[in-house]
């Protein structure tokens, strides 16, 4: 018995083991084969389109996504990624001419390559010839966060489908409503809320290839940061229903973005005004383009609750500005009250002045005639002008006299109030022909003070600049000014009216005078191209050599001419690179700004790139107005530089109609977001020559002819040099982002 069981036990076990071995388990895993599916691909597409597709695979225990290819090989067109992850997308991108079949595209397991999936065929038109404008076009600029609208318009699209709107960087460039518009119907942009620079998009929704862009610059919020501002505007305005020469300087303070309050002082031919700022009835803001727009209501009374209601329009000036940075902008007055030009600069000082300081102020004398003055005022102890080391010059269109080497006799400088106010009380040597002066300074820093007459017993209305010398002053000679480069600008009168010039003026080592001249007075008699200097000489006041002008820094040129346009001119350096300039001729009375030029023969076209606050002053004759009655227009905006060779942008432009025969009114017509667009051709001397189109107060299209002169890659002064109407214009660069 015992025997007999051990024998059967392993019998029995060795039969389980078999009966497991033949399947006694009821699990089976089966392996499901790789497949590859792909999205719907286009039926057509055109040249150049792209389409996105996205290849699905399953079964792929690696995970190895696909390769993509098409046929014909070599004409079928381009993947953005050879290869893409399962349900990821690619771009395909059409050839850009029809192959000589339609196209299929393959995606192919990268696991197994054996397996793949292919498109319908995809047939490869030509491109429709679409086209597609926007009404914005190349670079311009909005405020963070502001709304604009846009339209594209599209030509040669059978299928009349619009555009899809776009930008980039994608998802911090702002937004579009609607993302799609038909042709010439406006979207809605709205900037993001961080400034920088965004690219916008209209895409063809019948031909993808075929698209318009616009670059946009996006301003901060505009809204200045706290502190005194110092704004000082010179131009035209509408008193007495006169276009008659007007300027106004002052201080206003800035606090959490709200005007609190500030003084300023205005002069024209009828009013001499000193007047508080109310910070209850002023605003600062910024328009959907970027631009500054500066509400001031001006007010008189001990408790500054009545506005002047000589100025502005009730007591209101509104100013337009466009921001060179967080510190300074260039402005124009823009109502129907005044049309002027100037600067608004942050308030760094307003410590006594002590030193000398060349200085320029112009605008008409009691005869209503130019009479620009320019010279060097030395405080030589505090408060105490004595006259030594001061001089000046002076043109009088009412005389055409010239006067040359005037002197001060014992004078005095105010003390800076809290906004950094001084009076100059000035006592001219020659009481005869120049009465006492009195002059207004608002002091922007050391080296910078904005000038205006007051009242006085000149009767004249001035606006200028004072440019301190600090420890230059008295120490100017030969050294001084030889083998220096200055670009200029002239305004004033002439024997005709109004008249512009600009130019370089090249101081050469032997004494001699080189560079270019263009004068426009609208008779077409100036150069109205670059004209190069054949003569002219020029000697420096050095110290030593002799009481009033010894090292003022006073030079003298004569006989400045392009064989066609002479000049005599009176320069004032400060020793920081810039200079007053006055003309001393019988038929010429004009004034202005030089700056010394850096990077002169070695400009390309490349100096003259990225995006500038541009500021324009010039006149125009109103149609069916007399010859004489030339109309002051001054325009701001932002105006981009590509580079290359091409200029866009925007500017607010305010107008003077004119003044038709008898005492028909002037009036002023504020346009906001004038398109401007121009040209230019480079040269290494920085004397550059194009055209601009926008700033032609009488017919919009006119591509007016210019000379743009760089002073270094950060600004440029450009001259009109046609005889539609004058215009000068300063563009100074904004940082670039």
């Amino acid at each position: 018995m015992t025997l007999r069981k051990s024998i059967f036990l392993p019998i029995s076990l060795s039969l389980m083991v078999a009966l497991v071995a033949c399947g006694g388990s009821s699990t089976h895993t089966v392996t499901q084969p790789i497949t590859v599916t792909l999205s719907t691909a286009p039926a057509t597409l055109y040249v150049n389109d792209t389409t996105a597709i996205t290849a699905t695979v399953a079964n792929d225990p690696a995970n190895g996504g696909v390769t993509w290819s098409c046929a014909p090989a070599g004409t079928c067109g381009a993947f953005s990624s050879s290869n893409t992850a399962s349900g990821a997308p690619v771009t395909y991108t059409a050839p850009s001419a029809v192959p000589s079949s339609n196209v299929v595209i393959t995606a192919t397991s990268v696991t197994n390559t054996a397996i793949s999936a292919n498109s319908t065929a995809i047939a490869i038109n030509p491109a429709p010839g679409i086209e597609i404008t926007l009404s914005k076009a190349a670079q311009w600029s909005l405020a963070a966060g502001a709304t604009t609208t846009i339209s594209a318009t599209i030509a040669n699209d059978s299928a009349n489908a619009g555009v899809n709107w776009s930008c980039t960087p994608a998802t911090t460039c702002g937004s579009f409503s609607p993302s799609q518009t038909a042709s010439g119907v406006t979207t809605t942009y709205t900037a993001p809320a961080t400034a920088g620079t965004v690219v916008i998009t209209a895409t063809s929704v019948t031909d993808n290839a075929q698209s318009a862009s616009s670059t946009v610059t996006i301003a901060s919020s505009g809204i200045l940061a706290d502190g005194n501002y110092v704004f000082s505007l010179s131009g035209s305005d509408t008193v007495n229903y006169f276009d008659d020469p007007a300027s106004v300087s002052g201080v206003f303070t800035v606090i959490g973005g709200a005007i609190t309050g500030g003084e300023q002082d205005y002069a024209d031919y009828w009013t001499i005004a000193s007047d508080q700022i109310n910070g209850a009835g002023s605003s600062i803001s910024t328009t959907a383009d970027g631009n500054l727009q500066i509400v001031l209501q001006t007010c008189s009374g001990s408790n500054c609750t009545l506005p002047d209601t000589a100025l502005g329009l009730n007591g209101v000036e509104t100013f337009s500005g466009t921001p060179v940075s967080a510190s300074r902008a260039l402005i124009i007055e823009f109502d129907d009250f005044a049309s002027t030009s100037g600067t608004l600069d942050l308030q760094t000082s307003t410590a006594a002045l002590s030193g000398g300081y060349a200085f320029e102020i112009g605008g008409a004398n009691p005869n209503i005639c130019s009479t620009p003055i320019v010279g060097v005022i030395n405080i030589d102890s505090p408060g105490t002008i004595s006259g030594t080391g001061s001089i000046f010059d002076a043109s009088d269109c009412g005389s055409g006299t010239e006067f040359q080497d005037e002197t001060f006799a014992a004078s005095t400088v105010s003390a800076p109030d809290a906004t950094g106010r001084v009076t100059f009380t000035l006592n001219p040597t020659d009481s005869s022909d120049f009465p006492q002066i009195i002059l207004v300074g608002y002091i922007v820093d050391a080296t910078h003070i904005r000038l205006l007459e007051t009242d006085d017993t000149f009767k004249g209305d001035f606006g200028g600049t004072a440019f301190g010398q600090g420890t230059n002053t008295g120490t100017f000679s030969s050294s001084s000014v030889a083998g220096n480069t200055y670009v200029f600008s002239l305004s004033g009168l002439d024997d005709v009216e109004a008249y512009q010039a600009a130019g370089l003026l090249t101081t050469n080592p032997d004494g001699t005078v080189g560079g270019f001249i263009n004068y426009n007075d609208l008779t077409g008699v100036g150069a109205q191209i670059p004209a190069p200097i054949t003569g002219g000489t020029y000697t420096v006041d050095a110290p030593g050599s002799g009481f009033p002008d010894s090292g003022t820094g006073r030079v003298t040129m004569t006989g400045v001419t392009d064989g066609n346009v002479t000049l005599d001119l009176q320069l004032y350096l400060d020793g920081n690179g810039n200079a007053l300039v006055i003309t001393m001729d019988e038929s010429d009375f004009g004034s202005g700004l030089a700056y010394q030029q850096t990077g002169g023969g070695s400009f390309t076209a490349g100096s003259f790139s990225g995006t500038y606050a541009m500021n324009a002053r010039g006149w125009q004759i109103p149609e069916g107005t007399l010859s004489y009655n030339q109309s002051e227009f001054d325009a701001v905006g932002p105006i981009a530089a590509d580079g290359v060779g091409t200029l866009t942008g925007f500017v607010d432009l305010n107008w003077f109609g004119g003044i038709t025969f008898g005492w028909s009114p002037a009036y002023t017509v504020p346009t906001p977001d004038l398109p401007v667009t121009g040209a230019f051709s480079a040269a290494s001397s920085g004397v550059f020559t194009g055209t601009i189109t926008g700033l032609d107060v009488a017919t919009s299209t006119n591509q007016d002819a210019f000379t743009y002169y760089l002073i270094d890659t950060t600004r440029v002064l450009a001259i009109e040099t046609d005889p539609n109407q004058m215009t000068l214009g300063y563009f100074e660069q904004q940082p670039q982002k």
